[in-house]
């Protein structure tokens, strides 16, 4: 993918962020159905369940992770691995454990391109990333989390901290996001309540909802055409704020969203200055 890092005057090479200490944590769970259904092979539902275990906070797993996360034994886990790295979608590091390799994100990339050519984004998010001089991004539901399908980095003081690595096809929870919390909104009934049943929480910033029924209770609250805030939910020190882009149903619903540090806009002004630019440029993108 093209570079994204580079937006207005005052580009700079951004540095990774240090390591974050271990701790016992592990992936949520990936979607696999209790029980066995006859018309599906179950080998390739735990294969792929084993490919969704990684994500920008897990990197690289072991095998007794793998096999905690996915339910299964550690020798199960251990074929299906070497599977996976015989047919090129894992590789082991220096450590022995298994990350993804290169071949993984193929069909993701594909996936995203899809979407970008269904909808011309870009230049409407270059251009309210160099008005407000914070990080746009543009994401889609997949399960409990966002995907970036953009993200286009600001480099005004304080943005690099809360932005981290997270670049185009990264994902995000949808709980304590803005974006994921006004995907969340768009769904039927049926639908959200489905994804709220197989949420995993964990805390992210101060003050992510971790109780189910405080996040439905929330997202019920929230209208079509609302700007949805995200309040040191994700990040400590950030606040965001996010739309829908009107008329994206479906596969492709879509929002954007602006990221900003808590220093540089107080809650309300965030939403009183910042929404009606982020609702025009919905707007543009979806072609009104």
């Amino acid at each position: 993918m093209a570079d994204e890092r580079k937006g207005g005057q005052r580009a700079r090479r951004r540095r990774p962020p240090p390591k974050r200490a271990a701790t016992a944590k592990r992936p949520s769970r990936p979607r696999i159905e209790d029980a066995a259904d006859p018309r599906r092979s179950r080998s390739l539902e735990y294969g792929a369940a084993i490919l969704q275990c990684y994500s920008g906070e897990y990197l690289a797993l072991g095998i007794a992770d793998l096999a905690e996360v996915i339910g299964i034994s550690r020798s199960t886990t251990h074929r299906y691995a070497m599977t996976l790295v015989a047919l090129g979608h894992l590789e082991q590091d220096s450590k022995r454990k298994y990350r993804l390799a290169a071949r993984a994100a193929d069909s993701g990339r594909v996936a995203i391109e899809a979407v970008r050519a269904e909808v011309g984004a870009r230049a409407v998010l270059e251009e309210l990333r160099d008005e407000l001089g914070h990080t746009v991004s543009m994401g889609v539901l997949s399960g409990g989390r966002v995907i970036y399908v953009y993200r286009l980095f600001g480099h005004r003081r304080g943005q690099f901290a809360i932005d981290g690595c997270l670049e185009s096809g990264a994902s995000v929870p949808v709980y304590c996001t803005a974006l994921g919390k006004v995907l969340m909104a768009s769904l039927s009934t049926a639908e959200r309540e489905r994804l709220l049943a197989e949420l995993e929480f964990e805390r992210q910033g101060p003050k992510a909802i971790l109780d189910r029924r405080r996040l439905a209770a929330a997202i019920e609250q929230i209208g079509a055409s609302e700007a949805v805030l995200s309040d040191e939910e994700q990040i400590a020190g950030a606040r965001s704020l996010a739309v829908l882009v009107p008329g994206s149903r479906g596969a492709h619903t879509l929002a954007v969203e602006v990221v900003v540090p808590a220093s540089a806009y107080s809650a309300s002004r965030l939403v009183k200055q910042v929404g009606p630019r982020l609702k025009r440029a919905a707007k543009l993108i979806a072609g009104g």
